[in-house]
This record gives C-alpha cells, sequence and structure tokens, in this order.
C-alpha cells in the first residue's frame, strides 16, 4: 500500500477529511505502522500553522488503516514539548 493509497483510506473513513487536512508526510515504519503528517487549510496561517499527527497501522490483508493516535498541534507546541524532553540518563 503505497502513501497516497494510505490517505485516500483515512478519507473515505472519514478519519481525516481533505477538505480540511492536507497531507504533507507519510512515512511508513517497519513494524507496519505509518507516521502521517498534514497541515489545517482553513485554521492557522502560513507563519503559523496547524498541524495533525497521526500514528496508525496498516493492514494489508484488509486493506486498512486503523488509526491508534492522533495529535494536534501547532509549531510553538512542539518547540514547548522538544525544550521539556529529558535527555537519556537525566530525573525530572
Amino acid at each position: 500500500m503505497d502513501a497516497r493509497q494510505i490517505v485516500e483510506i483515512l478519507d473515505e473513513k472519514g478519519e481525516v477529511s481533505l477538505d480540511t487536512w492536507k497531507a504533507v508526510s507519510v512515512k511508513k515504519n517497519k513494524d507496519g505502522t505509518v507516521d502521517l503528517l498534514y497541515r489545517n487549510l482553513h485554521v492557522g496561517s502560513d507563519d503559523d500553522p496547524v498541524f495533525l499527527w497521526i500514528y496508525a497501522n496498516i493492514v494489508e490483508e484488509d486493506w486498512d488503516v486503523r488509526v491508534l493516535e492522533r495529535i494536534t498541534f501547532k509549531r510553538e507546541d512542539l518547540a514547548w514539548l522538544l525544550r521539556y524532553v529529558v535527555k537519556k540518563g537525566e530525573g525530572l
């Protein structure tokens, strides 16, 4: 299953409307999962976009994609999160 098919399946299932979200990146993982990044077409701006990250399982035998996790965020949220991620070996 290629990236375009994955995006289309999620749209057909009503998981992500392509009228609202534009797929900007799809990364297939070795374990049968996929990371998808979408950008909102109506909320946010070029300088301050709103993103949707989806982590999903690809079920090849059923020709299906099942959403496991989803997060909506802005660029500033990502910067905040990365600032506070604990480095390996450090405690809180």
